[in-house]
């Protein structure tokens, strides 16, 4: 038995003649009745009744054909995914980043990417940039957009864009009018800042320390959205990261650009021995678009 056995029968079957089986096939009708019968032999019974030019499936044919067809549509199937591997919109991505970035900026590439590969499937996955880093090197992430560059040798890491911070202050603030605050605006003030883990924090410390500005630390938050709820009562102003204050759904907080200039990288985070699917560079590519875009206005 072989396949082209295999497919002359079925095509026999779906058209119900030799001809029009051959013409399916693109072979002559005398290849076709000469596979059939050696698919005959094979199986050991017959599979078509003939009367005179007409042929009629016998009982143990419409079994068989029943198998075949299971077979063709995995067959199919085989052939659409490796087709749609091959147009970069096939696979399983598992994307990280940092929490500013996976609450609403991933979300939305990925759903864009998906609009156009309905056969996509992703995992979005919110940590800390030095869990991020782990979690690609253990090969529990694809990729990973953080804030700081790997450190492991598992993993490859390429800056995207450096992007600068916000101040955020509650818009009763007496500095809420200006176009711009600087850091010694905010001598004296009540600050909520990031919480010593946040790679970010030692950064935004630096600008005030330097310029000798000092602040009344009042709250430490382990995340930016804690920190927006915070200003949101009144209760300390802040700098953040522009992901987060692009997220800002707080009608009370007011954001206005931060000097001297704070900066945020972006890093993105991949695998060095893995070789990624085709998918995964249309989506890093997607992704980089995106972010430039976003680097224009921030």
């Amino acid at each position: 038995m072989n396949v082209r056995q295999i497919e002359a029968f079925q095509a026999v079957m779906a058209t119900g003649s030799v001809t029009r089986a051959g013409e399916r096939m693109n072979i002559s009708q005398p290849a076709v009745s000469q596979l059939i019968a050696q698919f005959e032999r094979h199986c050991g019974f017959a599979l078509f009744d003939r009367q005179g030019s007409k042929i009629a499936p016998t009982r143990e044919a419409e079994a068989l054909y029943a198998e075949v067809q299971r077979m063709f549509v995995g067959v199919a199937q085989i052939d659409r995914v490796a087709s749609a591997l091959r147009e970069q919109s096939f696979g399983a991505l598992c994307v990280a980043g940092f929490p500013a970035i996976a609450r609403r900026m991933i979300p939305e590439i990925v759903c864009a990417f998906m609009s156009r590969r309905p056969e996509a499937h992703f995992r979005i996955e919110s940590m800390r940039s030095r869990h991020l880093i782990d979690a690609v090197a253990t090969q529990n992430a694809d990729i990973a957009f953080s804030v700081i560059p790997g450190d492991r040798p598992e993993v490859e890491s390429r800056l995207l864009h450096r992007l600068r911070a916000s101040c955020i202050l509650h818009q009763s603030h007496p500095l809420a009018g200006k176009g711009v605050i600087h850091a010694n605006d905010l001598e004296g003030e009540a600050f909520v800042s990031l919480g010593p883990q946040d790679t970010s924090r030692n950064r935004i410390d630096r600008v005030f320390d330097n310029l000798g500005v000092k602040r009344r630390l009042r709250v430490e938050a382990g995340e930016s959205e804690t920190t927006f709820s915070i200003v949101a009562a009144n209760a300390g102003v802040a700098v953040v990261d522009p992901f987060s204050a692009t997220n800002n759904q707080y009608r009370e907080v007011v954001v206005r650009p931060f000097e001297p200039v704070v900066e945020f990288d972006i890093w993105l985070i991949r695998p060095k021995a893995r070789r990624p699917l085709n998918m995964t560079e249309a989506f890093v590519d997607q992704a980089l678009a995106h972010l430039a875009r976003f680097a224009e206005t921030h």
